[in-house]
């Protein structure tokens, strides 16, 4: 079972966005939408491990061409943890993105702490 959070980018054309802390491994998903009829622009998943939690240091995971005639593309991530961004690389033309993530629910017993900042 996925959980869906608060948006990275929300009808976004440039910029860093929002982070998603994941203090616990996770399966994560990241789902990338355009909005009105982009002909550029790409996201770049980030993530910055748990021993540099001040975010000085984003490593790249993947880069997604922004998808065309309002397509979806999606992003895996499996038993991560850290922090996490969808920083858009190619600024975005013509229209936006909204970058969504959703992660696994954590153990039942446990508090979710899990939250975009």
């Amino acid at each position: 079972m996925m959980r869906v959070l608060k948006r990275l980018q929300d009808k976004a054309t440039s910029g860093a966005g929002k982070r998603l802390v994941l203090p616990e491994p996770r399966r994560g998903r990241f789902l990338i939408r355009e909005e009105g009829s982009v002909s550029a622009g790409a996201v770049t998943i980030e993530c910055c491990p748990d021993s540099t939690k001040a975010g000085k240091f984003w490593m790249e995971l993947a880069t997604i061409p922004v998808p065309a005639d309002n397509g979806l593309a999606q992003y895996y991530a499996e038993e991560a943890s850290g922090l996490f961004r969808a920083r858009i690389s190619r600024p975005v033309s013509n229209g936006t993105v909204t970058v969504i993530p959703l992660v696994s629910r954590g153990r039942p017993d446990w508090p979710d702490r899990t939250e975009v900042v």
